[in-house]
């Protein structure tokens, strides 16, 4: 669902009354205990988004939201064709380009080395009907429209036959000059790995911004869930060309999924046991540490946070330190006895679990009682201290009801005691 609901058509028509430079701040209530909050700059074909997450009430589920979900600056570099995201309490970032066949290969060496396929279509469709009503709204005309997103994809593509529609009815303006706007579509941001559908564009009619309204999902015809969106702020004002760059001392990351960990500074070695080769060595035994890699293959549905930290709590039952790695050059310097590697040869959901985690929780739709059968195939590599010797190898199918995720989990849970017997 995230992949899908991800393609968002940036053609806008043209308008009689424009801002320039502009703010705008709007709410998105997701349900009684949800809403989100996100700041709009706009300069030229450039824009800077602020987000973050609102939990009322519950203070210990909003922490933890937080953690799960940081507050995230997204700034898109049309001119660049690229989409930078940052995360202000890492001083972090991350480059998505809009188009990965152009990545210079020096770009593209640092980042997890997973396969990129691109399998079957994603035909996208954008329609919008006008009601013929009018207002004015913070010095614009608003027009009440309907604006239609469907997006279907075929049978062989990545996901399977899937079809979600958008429904999004409220008034709309238009911002920004047709000579000012981005022709080319916002990229997902997701890792460099997995499987992407060729999109086909088959209508691109877009009805400019929605001020104040409603969006409705539909997953296949049934209806997934119902946001309201509320306009807080409105204002044109001259903004200064900074806030659409990355900030001076930040660190690129290699993926979206380092730069959403929660902060670990720099990589402690100091719980890494050294490793002797000399022969006839004495002294006592120290705990192996295990390095836990960066998984590859099918990884674009899964929390490879999660699922890492897993591996790290089990293998510590065992008596064994392992350390889910930050980055490559953790396993490069830093003195690992083992290194853990995982493949995810198959993560495939079904309709309803697709529908599940959090946007089914902020949606009302939650429920492992309605979530789908998910399955996934997996394999795991442990890898002498050299990292290219394989010591052993262990797979598993699992398929459980609910996410791809909590099948990768599953899986995992399946096959990993068979690395650690060999570890022992």
């Amino acid at each position: 669902m995230r992949r899908t609901i991800s393609f968002f058509l940036t053609l806008l028509l043209a308008a009689p009354a424009v801002l320039a430079d502009y703010k705008i701040t709007q709410r998105t209530v997701l349900g009684d205990e949800f809403s989100s909050e996100v700041t709009t700059y706009a300069k030229g074909v450039r824009e800077r988004r602020e987000s973050k997450l609102i939990v009322s009430g519950d203070a210990q589920m909003a922490a933890m939201m937080e953690q799960m979900m940081p507050p995230m600056i997204e700034i898109s570099q049309c001119d660049l064709k690229q989409d930078v995201q940052i995360n202000p309490k890492t001083r972090s970032y991350f480059v998505n380009y809009r188009d990965w066949s152009s990545v210079p290969p020096e770009k593209l060496a640092r980042r997890p080395k997973q396969k990129m396929v691109i399998k079957g279509t994603a035909t996208v469709s954008s329609t919008v009907s006008d009601s013929g009503r009018r207002q004015q709204m913070f010095g614009l005309t608003a027009r009440w429209l309907k604006h239609v997103n469907e997006i279907e994809t075929s049978a062989d593509s990545c996901d399977g036959a899937n079809r979600v529609r958008m429904e999004s009815e409220g008034w709309f303006v238009n911002l920004t000059l047709e000579s000012e706007t981005c022709p080319i579509p916002r990229a997902e941001f997701d890792d460099l790995g997995g499987c992407r559908p060729r999109m086909i564009v088959k209508s691109a009619q877009d009805p400019g911004f929605l001020l104040d309204g409603t969006i409705k999902i539909f997953q296949n015809g049934k209806e997934q869930g119902t946001q309201r969106v509320e306009i807080i702020e409105l204002s044109k004002q001259t903004l200064d060309q900074s806030l659409f760059e990355v900030p001076a001392g930040f660190t690129e990351v290699d993926s979206y999924a380092e730069l959403t960990r929660p902060s670990r500074g720099p990589a402690d070695t100091t719980a890494i046991t050294t490793v002797s080769n000399e022969a006839g060595a004495r002294g006592s035994k120290g705990m192996k540490t295990v390095a836990i890699d960066f998984f590859s293959g099918s990884t674009s549905k899964i929390d490879q946070n999660e699922l890492r930290s897993l591996i790290s709590s089990r293998l510590s039952a065992a008596g064994i330190s392992g350390y889910a790695v930050t980055s490559q050059a953790d396993l490069i310097s830093g003195n690992f006895a083992n290194v853990v590697a995982v493949d995810i040869e198959k993560a495939k959901e079904s309709t309803g679990a697709k529908i599940g985690g959090l946007f089914g929780k902020v949606t009302g739709t939650s429920g492992t009682s309605k979530a789908g059968d998910s399955e996934a195939t997996i394999s795991i590599t442990l890898y002498a201290q050299d990292r290219k010797t394989v010591v052993a190898t262990a797979t598993a199918t699992e398929k459980v009801k609910g996410s791809s995720n909590d099948a990768v989990k599953a899986a995992i849970e399946k096959a990993l005691p068979a690395i650690i017997a060999k570890l022992k």
